[in-house]
């Protein structure tokens, strides 16, 4: 039997936030995710709840997936697109759940597209990764603080952030207030190097953003930490599919 990935949707961009903000890009977004953030029951009504301050922006499209065989995952203008050079950005959701799937999707595309595909996934932290590692050439890791909603015993895992830290890995923290840099000190400093760091304003709209933008670049220069926005929402206004 053809063995599958559940896929919520593939599409070509440019890659809009982290490290290698601006590059080329096609975007696996894959099904399904370990986390609710926005708070459990934001899935069914967009609301906040459980102390969060801001919501999963992609959360309608991850809920939704279909089994597709490697061969049926990509369409032309990403297969182009990978022969010339972008990225492939495996994101989610939470692309540790298909692990095993995912490793020999990056053996058919070796055999079928290319061999020096950059293969970057993203993650929320709280799985090993350490079979991916194997074919991956960075993770873009974005752990989750209580402002996701998240409760601390699902969110934080530390034994796989250390994990991470050995890896190609930068750490994107999704920041919406000053205090979000305190829980990121107690919590995540004594697990990750310091310069692997990045904070991110949270906002699904530029309205959203442009509240945050300042506060997070003033915390940056505070604490001497990298700042990283959000392309597709300066862009396009939409946090997925473009």
């Amino acid at each position: 039997m053809d063995k599958k990935l559940s896929v919520s949707e593939v599409f070509y961009s440019i890659q809009g936030e982290g490290a290698t903000t601006g590059v080329p890009s096609v975007f696996l977004r894959l099904a399904g995710c370990n986390l609710m953030c926005g708070g459990m029951g934001t899935q069914f009504d967009k609301e906040l709840h459980n102390g969060a301050t801001w919501r999963c922006d992609t959360i309608e499209v991850w809920m939704k997936g279909k089994a597709k065989p490697f061969n049926e995952i990509l369409d032309e203008e990403c297969r182009t697109a990978l022969k010339m050079g972008a990225h492939l950005v495996v994101t989610g959701g939470e692309p540790t759940m298909q692990q095993k799937n995912l490793m020999h999707f990056f053996d058919w595309l070796e055999k079928n597209i290319s061999s020096d595909i950059y293969i970057e996934c993203e993650t929320n932290g709280t799985n090993a990764a350490e079979l991916l590692s194997q074919r991956v050439n960075q993770f873009n890791c974005s752990p989750k603080l209580s402002n996701s909603g998240n409760d601390k015993s699902l969110r934080l895992n530390p034994d796989a952030i250390k994990q991470l830290n050995k890896f190609n890995t930068w750490f994107k923290f999704v920041i919406s207030g000053k205090q979000d840099w305190e829980e990121i000190k107690e919590d995540y400093l004594p697990l990750i190097d310091r310069q692997k760091i990045l904070l991110m304003p949270a906002g699904s709209n530029k309205k959203l953003l442009n509240q945050n933008k300042k506060t997070v670049a003033e915390l940056c220069k505070k604490h001497y930490l990298k700042y990283t926005g959000r392309l597709q929402i300066e862009i396009w206004n939409q946090a997925t599919g473009v």
